[in-house]
């Protein structure tokens, strides 16, 4: 799959530590080049450069723009045919990405924007398992910009084949989302907005902003694609948990604002957030083997998951990742009983020395109860309490 569009990097130059790589997504109008900009003008004291690919014209030449401290800018040019990215294929961006990478600067943070129908799912396939970049690139989070005003429409889209359109794919893939344009809507209207975004997607974080405006340090070292590392699934565990225990009491709550969730209108593509607890210690072979036949089997639609899991015969908590058809489980590097890091943005009670496997996922159609007894059927090495 071929997607065509403005290409738009934005690199931090601190040091020759691994590159971490966000990928930002979002509709026209979104607010995204606002946002790019808003970071190039805003006074964090780091060395930036922007690359954009002027896509349509006649030669496939990207100009590349170095700002320093003191607000000189260098023009250089770097290549790049045809202005696409190859989302299925190790093409020109990665090996762009690499160059870039090997400058003698050493650029310390990199931002893909992709053009506004784009399905981030490939890229972030290709960047998280892309071995020939893994000693200098790794994916550090999709964050999505929305227009608080139009998105609902667009998520509302209905596509002929009964598929998943682009803009809840972009909500379901994202790790951040910036609701953008705030100032334009009502407090009602936003609130509507953000209940058919948590629908597809509850464990994302949501940022409301004016003009692509936030703190730097919510958007970028994230973390959320590291397999050895607690907290890039601890947000995600919290939230599932916070959703699935208020669950029936928010139904009661709030009835009529959840008309629309599952008003058929909307919901033609049944995205939505699913999260599973099983007390009880797995095997890493048996979850391994469920996981692939729900992917390549089942051929379940799943767009992230993520998730820690009791393994038996190990102490440490293991880390679940996954995006679009590929998971990786790894170690933490922590014991259950270890005092875990706290994520700032969660309450310190968040964690628990209680052995039990959390998993979230997000896709088309899924069936939480099927889940976990498949879960429960397939990947314990023993049965529960």
């Amino acid at each position: 799959m071929i997607v065509t569009g403005t290409i738009l990097i934005i690199l931090h130059i601190m040091s020759d530590k691994k590159v971490p790589v966000t990928i930002i997504t979002g509709f026209l109008g979104a607010g995204k080049t606002t946002f790019l900009n808003y970071l190039l003008t805003v006074r964090h004291g780091k060395r930036i450069a922007v690359i954009q690919n002027e896509f349509g014209q006649e030669i496939g030449l990207e100009r590349a723009m170095l700002i320093g401290k003191d607000g000189d800018r260098v023009s250089e040019w770097l290549e790049l045919p045809n202005g696409c990215i190859c989302c299925t294929t190790k093409g020109d961006l990665a090996m762009t990405l690499e160059k870039l990478v090997e400058r003698k600067d050493s650029f310390d943070y990199i931002f893909i924007e992709t053009t506004g129908l784009a399905d981030p799912g490939p890229l972030a396939n290709q960047l998280w398992l892309d071995t020939e970049l893994e000693s200098s690139i790794y994916l550090d989070a999709i964050l999505t910009l929305v227009d608080a005003k139009h998105f609902s429409q667009a998520l509302d889209e209905k596509k002929p084949d009964g598929s998943v359109n682009e803009a809840q794919r972009q909500v379901a893939y994202a790790d951040v989302i910036m609701i953008n344009k705030i100032d334009l809507v009502t407090e009602k209207e936003l609130e509507e907005l953000e209940n058919k975004i948590v629908a597809i997607n509850s464990i994302a974080p949501r940022i409301r902003t004016t003009k692509s405006q936030v703190p730097l340090e919510k958007v970028i070292d994230i973390s959320a694609f590291d397999v050895d590392r607690f907290e890039a699934v601890a947000p995600a565990i919290h939230a599932a948990k916070t959703t699935s225990a208020s669950e029936h009491k928010h139904d009661h709550k709030h009835k009529h604002h959840h008309e629309q969730d599952h008003d058929p209108s909307y919901h033609t593509s049944n995205v939505k957030t699913v999260s599973i607890h099983v007390e009880g210690d797995v095997e890493v072979d048996k979850v391994q083997a469920w996981l692939a036949s729900l992917l390549w089997e089942q051929q379940l639609v799943m767009f992230r998951m993520k998730g820690q899991l009791s393994v038996a015969g190990s102490d440490e908590r293991y880390i679940f990742q996954g995006v679009h058809d590929n998971f990786d489980i790894q170690p933490s590097g922590f014991l259950w009983t270890d005092s875990l890091p706290q994520p700032s943005n969660l309450p310190a009670s968040h964690t628990s020395s209680k052995r039990i496997n959390s998993l979230v996922f997000i896709g088309k159609q899924l069936d939480g109860a099927s889940l976990e007894t498949g879960f429960r059927e397939n990947c314990l090495s023993s049965p529960a309490n």
